[in-house]
Formats: C-alpha cells, sequence, structure tokens
C-alpha cells in the first residue's frame, strides 16, 4: 500500500468541506464557530448544540459523546472507516488525488 502524507491531507482538507459532503446544517453559526446535532452519534433533538465546530481550526468536538478530531477523523467516524481507508474515501468524493508520501527504499 502507499503511503497517505496525512500531514499533508490534513491541511488540505477543510473541516467546511466535510461538512458540506454531508450536508450538516448547523443551529447556530457564530463567526467560524458552528454548533448543532452530533453528526457522529446521531443527535436527534432539534435544539441539540452538543456538536461544536471551529472552521478557522480546522477541529471538531462532541460534548455529549466526547468524539473529537480534524476533518479527516470526523469522516473516519462517520463513515466507520479506519483514517488510511477514511482519507482515499473522502479524496475519492471531493475528486482529488490524495496526497502521496515520497518513499525511498533503504540502502542495502
Amino acid at each position: 500500500m502507499p503511503g497517505i502524507d496525512f500531514r499533508q491531507a490534513r491541511q488540505e482538507v477543510r473541516l467546511s468541506e466535510v461538512l458540506a459532503l454531508l450536508g450538516y446544517q448547523p443551529r447556530q453559526r457564530c463567526g467560524e464557530q458552528l454548533r448543532g446535532p452530533c453528526p457522529v452519534h446521531g443527535s436527534k433533538s432539534a435544539t441539540s448544540r452538543s456538536f461544536a465546530a471551529h472552521l478557522g481550526k480546522n477541529v471538531w468536538h462532541c460534548f455529549a459523546c466526547g468524539a473529537s478530531g480534524n476533518a479527516l477523523e470526523l469522516w473516519a467516524a462517520l463513515k466507520r472507516l479506519g483514517i488510511y481507508e477514511a482519507v482515499l474515501d473522502l479524496y475519492r468524493r471531493l475528486g482529488r488525488e490524495a496526497p502521496r508520501k515520497e518513499t525511498t527504499m533503504p540502502e542495502p
């Protein structure tokens, strides 16, 4: 399996892109911060604001289920995939190539 450059992927993929793919509708927006139901544990309440996303920092946290992370980790949690598979799936859905690590073979 070719290596993915996860550092570059974290920098390239914006949380706003992942939320847009999900069709996420926040209940509250204040600048770069969104609040609403948690897509990870599936909040059902119409007034839920347990999920907090900071678009500028590219991070999210759910105060109900405790899940948190970056855009890649959100996609992995939602799709129930390992991070490697999640990155490949996310980039495919975004219509882009996942960044690859340059690998060099050690000298014998």
